[in-house]
């Protein structure tokens, strides 16, 4: 949604004077938190000026010590990983390597929820490693009309870095300060740079495991994040910036405080995110993670990786541990059983197709006990096909038949039964 005219058309001296004599209506901040997050140390609330080309830009920077722990991680955990290895997980094969010594870390907020020609990012927070700790500079916009000095702000900060990191920033951050970029006839600084969305990766790795891989369900469940009462919803953060606004800007009051703690709390999870990424795909702890690990490969192409990791699953389950699967197959009166067993399906096919038919009637077996169709026809034409046992074969083909729902595939089915039956008959003739 577009700013109002009012908002962008008062001149910048004149807002000054009005400030400096401490002319600002009235707006009542939400009630202050009364705990910050233990993992975030608490913004500076007073702004730094910064001198550039096209006017002042206010920046609030913050340092964190390598060892500093957000949630279950320390933030040096994701440098222990080599550059091709990163380069692995993130991207799959598209580059070599990644130095997230030379990477920056990107997330904004905005005035509002679409990325159209009338929504500003008011916040940008940039996130780096700079020697012994990691950074985090907050560029913020006190007025609209002070936009091009921000933007040339942070187009100083990401001139030389790369790659750029954010978590959907392909679908939102990215293309909206270019497009800011663009209209303010400025060069975007984003343009000719390697951009990496972590939520791509993550859905790689754990969509089907996961009910949801935003970033609040993948701090609850995998970082160990637990936000303070200070974080704020990003769905409000909007019309909290227009009430700054309307009680005349300046310092950022108590709601921009806590926007800022909630865009730093962003960035830092990007960072640790990577590592968590890195240990559940490395080094895999259980059934479901192996699973995981075989998704995310097969997704990125790496064939060879997914096939290891896929007979990695199937054999610990074969070793004993098959009740570890019933997790993964829900009932049938589950909201969210759907998921789980569509990975499943999709290790067995991906393991037929590399030439394991045994590990892939392994699963198809597990599946049909669970009474998924797909599974029940593959246990019959194995049987029929592979085994010459067409009475067991008849048996899967009717319970696959009683178990679907769908017209097209019910007549397949039965085309199929039939077809056995008069195999059946020949035989015994």
């Amino acid at each position: 949604m577009a700013l109002p005219v009012q908002w962008v058309s008062m001149d910048l001296d004149l807002r000054e004077r009005l400030r400096r004599l401490g002319v600002r209506k009235h707006a009542a901040p939400l009630k202050p938190a009364l705990q910050s997050n233990r993992d975030v140390a608490p913004l500076r609330a007073q702004l730094e000026l910064m001198s550039t080309p096209c006017g002042p830009a206010y920046v609030s920077r913050s340092a964190y010590p390598l060892a500093h722990r957000h949630g279950d991680r320390a933030l040096d955990a994701v440098l222990r990983h080599s550059p091709e290895l990163l380069a692995r997980l993130i991207v799959g094969r598209t580059i070599t390597e990644i130095d997230l010594r030379r990477a920056i870390f990107l997330d904004t907020e905005t005035t509002g929820l679409n990325s159209g020609v009338g929504t500003l990012a008011f916040l940008v927070g940039l996130g780096y490693f700079e020697g012994e700790r990691f950074v985090i500079e907050q560029f913020f916009l006190r007025d609209p009309i002070e936009e091009i000095a921000m933007l040339s702000a942070v187009s100083r900060r990401a001139h030389d870095r790369q790659p750029i990191i954010t978590f959907n920033g392909r679908a939102f951050d990215v293309p909206l300060l270019e497009s800011r970029f663009v209209l303010s006839r400025m060069a975007s600084p984003f343009a000719d740079k390697h951009h990496f969305d972590l939520l791509l990766s993550a859905r790689r790795a754990w969509r089907g495991s996961l009910g949801s891989c935003g970033l609040g369900s993948l701090e609850f469940h995998l970082l160990g994040v637990r936000r303070g009462q200070r974080d704020i919803p990003g769905a409000v953060i909007p019309l909290l910036y227009r009430e700054y606004l309307a009680a005349g800007g300046g310092e950022p009051n108590e709601d921009m405080q806590r926007v800022m703690y909630h865009n730093a709390n962003d960035i830092l999870s990007m960072v640790t995110l990577i590592a968590c990424l890195a240990d559940a795909l490395t080094q895999p702890q259980d059934v479901a993670e192996h699973f995981n690990a075989a998704r995310f490969y097969e997704c990125a192409g790496d064939y060879d990786a997914a096939e290891r990791s896929y007979l990695a699953a199937v054999g610990a389950l074969q070793a004993g541990r098959w009740r570890d699967l019933r997790a993964l197959i829900p009932s049938a009166q589950s909201s969210n059983s759907a998921p789980p067993r569509q990975s499943l399906r999709r290790a067995a096919r991906f393991l037929k197709r590399r030439g394991h038919p045994e590990e892939a009637l392994a699963l198809w077996q597990r599946l049909a006990e669970a009474g998924d169709v797909e599974a029940l026809i593959e246990v019959a034409k194995h049987y029929e096909w592979r085994m010459g046992d067409l009475d067991r074969a008849l048996t899967y083909a009717w319970r696959a038949l009683g178990a679907n729902s769908q017209p097209a595939l019910h007549r397949a089915i039965a085309r199929r039964i039939a077809r056995l039956e008069r195999k059946a008959l020949q035989s015994k003739a």
